[in-house]
């Protein structure tokens, strides 16, 4: 009986391997947005830890390249990376790219100086402000549909911290950022006296996912995307997802404190 054991399980080896995905290999741009994506944090930030592991058990290899972040989401357009991420979905980007499910929540607010008020229950009530944003990012369909049409006043930079830098010294008068990440950004990028007049408002203006985005042009595009969606269904299903990002959260931020 034994050897018959041995002779199905050797059968059935071979049948294994043949059946599991093959191995893929991907390059990805990636940008500085902690505490989500940053070359200099643990794993490099919860989102790129993340999108590793949910690719490396799909038997696919991520390897980073580190852009500013309008570069990084052109460079993905054009298929000079096979992907990136960190992105919200538009009907813009989605003429080059495929998006996968959510991998994280994105919840957006407007950061503004310290002891100013600002009653709004539309974005249209803000209309006589500044906002300043920054370049290859996206605010929302409708904060993009106020700005085309004039309603909203912005003035374009290449990144958020000077964006940050420029609210603090009153040149804008609201800067739109993921609310974790614009009070980490503050914490960390301005002296203290600067930062100590950035306030982010106590609601999100507009929540949508954060995903990966894959090259249309690459040959295994779908593949990837098919991969990666399957991979991080089981991590949700299983609490693993949830256990990763806590995980990854505490370890950055007590990096973070280690260093200061």
């Amino acid at each position: 009986m034994w050897r018959q054991c041995i002779g199905l399980a050797a059968l059935l080896l071979p049948m294994t391997v043949l059946g599991a995905s093959p191995a893929l290999k991907v390059r990805f741009s990636n940008q500085e947005y902690a505490p989500y994506m940053a070359e200099n944090l643990p794993f490099g930030g919860i989102l790129t830890r993340v999108v590793t592991e949910v690719f490396r058990r799909a038997n696919v290899s991520v390897s980073y390249g580190w852009y500013p972040n309008n570069r990084a989401i052109q460079m993905a357009r054009t298929g000079d990376v096979d992907g990136s991420l960190g992105w919200t979905p538009n009907e813009d980007r989605q003429k080059d790219l495929l998006f996968s499910e959510e991998v994280l929540p994105f919840r957006m607010v407007l950061f503004q100086r310290l002891g100013e008020t600002y009653a709004w229950k539309t974005l249209e009530d803000l209309a006589p402000y500044r906002f300043g944003i920054t370049a290859g990012n996206f605010y929302s369909d409708t904060f993009t549909r106020l700005q085309h049409s004039g309603v909203l006043k912005v003035d374009v930079t290449t990144d958020d911290v000077s964006n940050l830098r420029k609210l603090a010294a009153g040149r804008i008068d609201l800067f739109p950022m993921e609310g974790e990440a614009g009070q980490l950004a503050t914490r960390l990028q301005l002296p203290p006296s600067m930062a100590a007049r950035i306030v982010p408002q106590p609601r999100e203006y507009w929540s949508t996912p954060l995903c990966v985005v894959i090259w249309r042009g690459h040959p295994q595009a779908a593949e990837l995307q098919r991969r990666f969606n399957r991979e991080l269904r089981k991590m949700k299903d299983t609490g693993e997802l949830e256990l990763l990002i806590n995980q990854t959260r505490h370890a950055i931020f007590a990096h973070i404190d280690k260093k200061r």
